[in-house]
């Protein structure tokens, strides 16, 4: 027992040592005059950093009772440090002649696709309960599968990478273009999938409940916003000249800080009583980040030597281009966080069911039995103002399913459709009630 209890610690410092020792062989054939994009220090160290914070999170997740979101950041440290792994022995086979350098080669040039999805589903389980996962989750981790198996079998050198000298170039494969163009949509598709779903969830919202959701769909807009500046690199290429092993390197910083992002997101989301600055600071940096993709991209192209345009033009342009774009992305976040931040309202002001003669009056006297125990959670993140799509979102069912049992826990608190009133703002009440009566009977 005593070795089962100790095995997860066990992997974890087999996986980290496994890392340290990739880290310093890359460092070692860069002092050795290994020049590839592949051991430059600033994204070896970037992606060791990216793998130390997904630790940390999965730790601290597991500490507040999330242990999906725990395990899934776990395994975003794992995929990380196997990126570096990859890479080690990719660059060892290659200089050594060794038989395996092409399958080394293979899996290292898709081992940066499934950091995208293990970051997505981290932010996502945040605020999930129960072991059940959301159709999304499965449906995401297939095509990424798929994708990554098609890249490392399909991939040839193109753009931004054409010109760029490989750590083997003889191992690349030739694509197959109809498949080729088939991964590359089916990745973008799948990565939309759950930030949608979570974005969709979290605007239909109310109070606490859309600030926990909105941060864990801000950390899995990440991925996205990764695959964009990975697209971003071939502009940087051509027409802008950029250097592509400078690109490269700075794909792997954005990689990294992708992962921390997203991670720190989820632990955010788990543990529940956002705060305004919590979520003006990550949704401005989502937001600006993206205006920094726009920014850069569109600089790139005013910039190029095949434009031919003056230095002074090009810098009234691109100031001109990120003071609308900026202001745009801070103005936007700005009503996006004021959306977002729960609104607490006075007790004054929160709406009481009628009596019989039409007067508010207080609901405490309704009582709360004969709930399931999931329409008592049901009711529970309704009155966290959830809506329908948000309670489907954390309690991990579908939206019809939802109904139902609001339908039901409805005619259970003898609550029928009244003009005056809503039944979804007087069960919030009588939950409320019902829940501050049972923490003064403890107290």
């Amino acid at each position: 027992m005593t070795a089962i209890a100790r095995s997860p610690s066990a992997g974890r410092a087999l996986a980290g040592a496994a890392g340290g020792v990739a880290v310093a062989a890359l460092l070692a054939f860069r002092l050795a005059g290994h020049d590839e994009f592949v051991t430059d220090p600033v994204g070896v160290l970037a992606l060791a950093a990216g793998a130390t914070g997904a630790a940390v999170a999965a730790t601290r997740l597991a500490r507040v009772g999330n242990r999906r979101a725990g395990t899934l950041a776990t395994w975003l440290c794992a995929a990380l440090l196997a990126y570096l792994v990859l890479a080690a022995w990719a660059v060892w086979a290659v200089t050594a002649g060794h038989p395996t350098a092409a399958l080394a080669v293979a899996a290292w040039n898709s081992a940066w696709i499934p950091p995208l999805a293990l970051m997505q589903l981290t932010a996502s389980a945040a605020i999930r309960t129960g072991a059940r996962a959301p159709w999304t989750h499965p449906v995401l981790a297939v095509a990424i599968g798929t994708v990554t198996l098609a890249n490392a079998l399909l991939t040839t050198a193109s753009e931004p990478f054409t010109g760029l000298p490989t750590i083997a170039p003889e191992s690349w494969r030739t694509v197959i273009e109809p498949v080729g163009a088939f991964a590359t949509l089916l990745g973008v598709l799948a990565l939309l999938l759950v930030p949608v779903t979570l974005w969709r969830a979290a605007l239909g919202s109310e109070g606490s409940a859309r600030a926990r959701i909105g941060i864990a769909a801000a950390g899995a807009t990440a991925a996205p916003l990764t695959v964009c500046f990975c697209l971003l690199l071939a502009i940087a290429r051509d027409p802008g000249a950029v250097e592509p092993s400078l690109g490269s390197v700075a794909f792997l910083v954005a990689l990294a800080g992708a992962s921390a992002f997203s991670t720190a997101c989820a632990l955010i989301a788990a543990r529940g009583g956002v705060e305004r600055r919590q979520v003006a600071i990550v949704v401005r940096g989502t937001g600006l980040a993206g205006a920094a993709l726009a920014v850069i991209g569109t600089g790139t192209i005013i910039a190029a030597p095949g434009l031919r345009l003056g230095a002074t033009s090009v810098a009234f342009l691109v100031a001109a281009v990120t003071a609308v774009v900026g202001g745009g992305a801070w103005t936007g976040t700005g009503r996006l966080t004021r959306i977002l931040t729960p609104q607490v309202p006075q007790a004054s002001q929160v709406p009481q069911a009628p009596n019989d003669k039409g007067l508010a009056a207080p609901t405490g006297g309704v009582p709360v039995t004969g709930l399931t125990p999931r329409e008592a959670e049901v009711l529970a993140v309704l009155a966290e103002g959830a809506s329908n799509a948000g309670i489907a979102a954390q309690l991990v069912v579908s939206e019809r399913t939802v109904d139902a049992h609001l339908r039901a826990i409805f005619v259970k608190l003898g609550l029928t459709p009244d003009a005056e009133t809503n039944r979804r703002v007087r069960a919030t009440r009588i939950w409320l009630d019902h829940t501050a009566a049972n923490r003064d009977h403890r107290g």
